[in-house]
């Protein structure tokens, strides 16, 4: 999934123009370059098996989850990517795009700027 850098105060939008993460990638002369965006929605009832309040956007395409947090703060969520300058061949949408490139350290938590894949 890249390096997520997330803005926790619009956590719940739906607007195409305001994904709470952006994805990032290693690039050229150690840069990182924009690979993607995601949308993150909290769960209302907090609950991991139910999920009657999943989320749409773009004319109905459903948010994955409900999912755990990322990180210690984040609550239980749905979430949908989109792969925007990066290609994914697993597709446009999917949560996981193999082809995106980034450092992962053995036991590494996914954090706000860290790796996740």
């Amino acid at each position: 999934m890249g390096y997520h850098y997330f803005d926790e105060s619009i956590y719940g939008s739906v607007d195409p123009a305001q994904p709470a993460s952006l994805l990032y990638e290693d690039g050229k002369h150690g840069k990182r370059k924009l690979v993607g965006v995601e949308w993150i929605v909290p769960d209302a009832d907090r609950k991991l098996k139910t999920s009657d309040d999943r989320p749409s956007v773009f004319g109905g395409r459903k948010f994955d989850g409900p999912i755990p947090g990322h990180y210690t703060a984040m609550p239980i969520h749905y979430d949908l990517h989109v792969w925007l300058w990066k290609h994914n061949p697993n597709g446009l949408f999917d949560r996981w795009n193999p082809t995106v490139k980034c450092p992962v350290r053995p036991g590494q938590a996914a954090q706000t700027g860290h790796a996740m894949r």
